[in-house]
């Protein structure tokens, strides 16, 4: 009986680049934040900004730094309600 070792490649077991690893699992957040990033950095005008009865002049670049961090927040707690009701369920 002879064996044919070149039928089937070898296994290889080497580890996968983490940072391969990571765009492959997160492609979509890496893109919107980098599309997020140069849209704030592209505005950075100033403009009145009113809420409720507050009036006041900000640049708009912080204005929507702002609003991408609730954002971001929101989603984050989203994620661990979520995250809970699983692990409880």
């Amino acid at each position: 009986m002879t064996k044919d070792v070149g039928a089937y490649p070898a296994e290889q077991n080497t580890p996968a680049n983490p940072a391969v690893e990571l765009v492959k699992q997160y492609w979509l957040p890496i893109i919107l934040t980098v599309v997020a990033v140069v849209f704030i950095a592209q505005n950075r005008n100033r403009f009145n900004f009113n809420f409720l009865w507050i009036d006041w002049s900000m640049p708009q670049w912080l204005a929507l730094t702002v609003v991408v961090l609730i954002g971001v927040a929101v989603g984050w707690f989203l994620g661990v309600r979520r995250y809970k009701r699983k692990a409880g369920a």
